[in-house]
């Protein structure tokens, strides 16, 4: 019995112990994670939409050394306007790592920005759930979707009668 009651010692004494382990030496992981919704949502909720090519791209801010905190500037020459009013040339901020739902632009490559911010200074951000994409796909959708297409809701509860 006495062994018995040791051994069941040793076992608890093992399991807590590897369990304070992966508590210290595991980092947290981060995602980003964006809601899901149509590129006509998207539209609507943006300050800015407009095509544009990318000319540059130059750190903003951040460590070069390691990508997590870095976020870039974009300069983009804008082609065409499809809501609210940027510059000709207009700088588009973001983080590049998806964990930080940050983009990555390349340069020379036209896209279909969607962006918020005030433009007065020629600046405005983008990050991957605005719904920035390349311009190849055609101009972006700019209606809600119909909500007639939608089902009403069906419930289990009973209705309670007097």
């Amino acid at each position: 019995m006495a062994r018995f009651r040791s051994s069941v010692h040793a076992a608890g004494v093992v399991t807590v112990t590897a369990a304070l382990l992966t508590a210290v030496l595991t980092t947290s992981a981060s995602a980003c994670s964006c809601l899901p919704g149509t590129e006509g949502q998207r539209f609507y909720q943006a300050s800015h939409v407009f095509a544009g090519v990318v000319l540059g791209e130059a750190l903003e801010a951040g460590d070069p050394a390691t990508s997590y905190d870095d976020k870039y500037r974009y300069a983009v020459a804008v082609g065409r306007e499809y809501k609210g009013d940027v510059p000709d040339r207009v700088d588009v901020l973001t983080t590049t790592t998806g964990s930080m739902c940050g983009i990555r632009l390349s340069v020379g490559v036209e896209y279909v920005v969607f962006a918020h911010g005030d433009s007065a200074d020629g600046r405005v951000e983008s990050h991957l759930c605005s719904g920035t994409r390349p311009a190849s796909a055609g101009p972006p959708v700019t209606t809600l979707p119909s909500s007639s297409t939608t089902t009403p809701p069906t419930t289990t509860c009973a209705t309670a009668t007097p």
